[in-house]
């Protein structure tokens, strides 16, 4: 396995996307994050770079073509056909997450068994009915709550709150850093090898690949698996068009505040969720359409800081913050599949904020095609060349 930051005990990990995500297992996802009415907020996206949903001026020509599909995605019949899919996925999600806890030795990191997300006014309630009702059409099982529930449910939370809504087939781990490096040891264990190179490109044979690293060739294989995250777009095949994108995600981490939360909190009109950890309180999301070279946004950063104060009452000083990069694509639909134009070449990134929820189904869909077995489904709405 080639990889630039594995997760293991010599190597700074810091820049891989799962080093500072939520760590949040969400079965009840289903929804896409371009929704009808979506584009009315494209304006404010160009015009606040600290929306919780923004993009950088010096990408707005690049993403065009993204952004394109993404307002096409956002119609009403195509999220329909995206909620389907992704329930598909999600149904097969603890199928393919429960071996990797097992075999790993990571159940003790499983934390809470729900998540709450938080509406100030009946207005920001009624507002997102919409994606409510498609999840619970879906099976998703949500529980309303007032606030004198939510009150009792998490006391230290400011009651700023008008209602809530637990998402009752959900959980966290308590580390995605300690899990990803139990995966790393059990891959080690399994007698695989991680080798710690960037990849420059995949070179293509009548009966075989390799990999380009610093002017060198590695030994003939006969398939590649390109599952490099935001990443990915500079190893495609070249004649391959995939409208990969980079969504930018922050976190502030509140080191001595574990116990003012008990569920992962989430307000959506903040886009950030606010996550009980084994560490302290980490706040991380928010999407920032900018691109993998850029520096940290270090406004967006204090805004989280301040937000999250506003919004728990008695934090501590806050401690790391992070910067990472999600694989994005328009109708937040993983690619998975074989290169249309190279068969030896399988793709499996772009899964956007559900990475750690469907890297275990992926996974079982990637050993399928790579194996020539059945597959577990069909992957036809996920194929590298969709759009």
């Amino acid at each position: 396995m080639f990889d630039p930051n594995p997760p293991l005990e010599d190597i700074d990990y810091r820049g891989a996307c799962s080093f500072g995500n939520a760590c949040s297992i969400a079965y009840g996802a289903v929804t896409p994050v371009a929704m009808p009415g979506i584009l009315k907020d494209v304006p404010s996206m160009l015009a606040n770079p600290l929306a919780h949903l923004s993009i950088q001026w010096r990408n707005f020509p690049e993403l065009i073509p993204w952004l394109l599909n993404f307002i096409r995605s956002s119609k009403s019949d195509r999220v329909l056909e995206i909620v389907n899919e992704l329930t598909e996925l999600m149904r097969l999600a603890e199928a393919g997450i429960s071996p990797l806890l097992q075999e790993s030795g990571s159940q003790n990191l499983i934390r809470n068994r729900e998540c709450l997300y938080l509406y100030k006014s009946e207005e920001k309630f009624q507002q997102a009915q919409y994606g409510l009702q498609l999840r619970a059409n879906q099976g998703v099982r949500i529980e309303t709550l007032d606030a004198t529930q939510i009150h009792e449910r998490e006391p230290h939370l400011t009651p700023v709150y008008h209602k809530g809504v637990l998402f009752l087939d959900a959980y966290s781990l308590e580390s995605p850093y300690v899990y990803m490096k139990n995966l790393a040891n059990c891959i080690l264990q399994r007698g695989g090898k991680f080798v710690h190179q960037h990849i420059d490109e995949i070179v293509t044979g009548n009966d075989h690949v390799q990999l380009r690293s610093q002017g060198l060739l590695s030994e003939h294989a006969d398939q590649v698996v390109v599952a490099a995250g935001a990443w990915s777009k500079k190893l495609l095949h070249p004649h391959d068009q995939v409208l990969l994108n980079t969504e930018r995600g922050y976190h502030v981490m509140f080191p001595e505040s574990e116990k003012l939360l008990t569920t992962p909190t989430c307000y959506p009109e903040h886009g950030f969720y606010m996550t009980p950890m084994m560490d302290g309180i980490r706040s991380a999301g928010t999407v920032e359409l900018g691109g993998l070279g850029a520096a940290p946004n270090l406004k967006r950063i204090e805004v989280i800081e301040k937000v999250t104060r506003q919004l728990i009452q008695g934090l501590g000083p806050s401690g790391d913050t992070w910067l990472g990069h999600r694989p994005s694509m328009p109708d937040s639909l993983p690619v998975i599949g074989q290169s249309p134009h190279n068969e030896r070449i399988i793709y499996a990134f772009g899964h956007g904020h559900l990475g750690l929820t469907l890297a275990g189904i992926t996974g079982r869909l990637v050993a399928e095609i790579t194996g020539g077995y059945t597959l577990s489904k069909n992957i036809n709405a996920l194929r590298p060349h969709r759009f």
